[in-house]
């Protein structure tokens, strides 16, 4: 309904019946557009990742029902991708529209400063902020890897199914000082092949010792087992002392390494929740890792769900003023500029952090900080 028809028959009703009307009105009026937005982009992100994967679809001859199961294990992530602009376009749309009809004007008519007037759209964009932080911590870890080991298995065909995620290069500097590299790691059956462990000076950080085997199985309980196994003695300029040593099997009790730290040390972050992040991160720095990268990865899985919120904090200064249609047009701009300034404030800070310049917590929060801040400071001129 007009909000017109919400404020002047409620001339009589006391002020906080009128501001309940006025709440339920606005959420209404921004939450339908941002589902809206939400479905509309969400759709064009799968889509667009279908007409990328159409030939290999094609070829394969992908059955359907591995097809929808594939999109529907991406919609989560391609909702936490999308969210922070559906509410700005949501956004936008509600602030341009209440300008065009007077609405705001009428809001204002009553009585009402333009606070009070946004504080259910604040409010709605701190509930989504929580919505996705908790789909993005707690959903997307698990779809999106169901939906790549589908992509692998039945789209791509790069590996046959029941032989488990197989990961390439994965390197990891464990407990006594050991820096170890698998050339490819099977998580489910637990094995690696082509092993190298160093076992380096902690004093010189010259390696004294090194082992090649070419596979290794993991048992509970008894550690890794490797085969086919070559030992090297190594003095400080990293040439071989004496004969190496070779043994068909050797297990060795100081490669504490489990299967889940070289999980979490090859798994994009996107596999991991908030909490297995921080085990590894804090696996790293046991091992005197300095774990910049990760730690900044999990200071922004905590901030990127407020996106949302900055988004509407920034429009509300620029449109929510009374003002002449020209005047908006530009305003529009103004924002969508604004918007473009703080993704890419946030990318520098990002990758600041990731290179050690700069704190993990403030290269993550930075242009959140910088960009609400700075829309609290103007928000005086939307009661003009």
């Amino acid at each position: 309904m007009p909000i017109e028809w919400a404020i002047w028959p409620s001339r009589a009703l006391c002020p906080i019946d009128l501001m309940r009307v006025i709440d339920r009105y606005l959420i209404r009026e921004l939450a339908i557009p941002i589902l809206i937005c939400s479905i509309t982009l969400v759709f064009l992100v799968l889509i667009a990742d279908l007409f990328d994967n159409l030939d290999s679809l094609l070829k394969n001859q992908t059955p359907l029902i591995y097809i929808f199961r594939y999109y529907l294990m991406l919609t989560p992530f391609a909702f936490t991708q999308t969210i922070p602009w559906a509410v700005l376009l949501a956004t936008l749309y509600l602030l341009v529209s209440f300008n065009f009809h007077n609405e705001i004007i009428a809001m204002k008519a009553a009585g009402i400063e333009i606070t009070p007037i946004i504080r259910p759209l604040l409010f709605l964009g701190f509930l989504i902020g929580i919505f996705s932080f908790l789909v993005g911590d707690q959903v997307v870890p698990k779809t999106f890897k169901i939906a790549t080991e589908i992509r692998d298995i039945h789209i791509e065909k790069k590996r046959e199914k029941g032989t488990g995620k197989v990961y390439s290069n994965v390197t990891y500097y464990s407990t006594g000082n050991q820096l170890q590299y698998f050339r490819y790691f099977n998580y489910e059956k637990k094995e690696t092949q082509d092993a190298i462990i160093l076992w380096i000076d902690s004093v010189s950080r010259k390696t004294q010792r090194k082992m090649v085997a070419k596979k290794g199985v993991w048992e509970e309980g008894k550690g890794w087992t490797f085969a086919n196994v070559t030992e090297y003695e190594l003095d400080p300029q990293g040439r071989i002392l004496g004969e190496p040593r070779t043994y068909p099997t050797r297990t060795y009790p100081d490669v504490r390494v489990q299967p889940d730290d070289l999980r979490y040390a090859s798994s994009e972050s996107y596999f991991l929740s908030s909490r297995e992040l921080k085990h590894y991160i804090d696996k790293l720095e046991e091992n005197g890792i300095r774990a910049y990268g990760e730690r900044v990865e999990r200071q922004y899985r905590l901030a990127s769900p407020w996106h949302s919120l900055v988004m509407i904090m920034i429009a509300i200064p620029l449109l929510a003023p009374t003002q002449s249609k020209r005047i908006i047009a530009v305003n529009v701009l103004i924002c969508l500029g604004l918007v473009f300034l703080f993704h890419v404030s946030g990318a520098m800070s990002l990758a600041l952090g990731k290179a050690g310049k700069i704190p993990p917590f403030l290269a993550a929060w930075l242009s959140t900080f910088l960009f609400s801040c700075a829309a609290i400071f103007f928000l005086e001129r939307a009661n003009e």
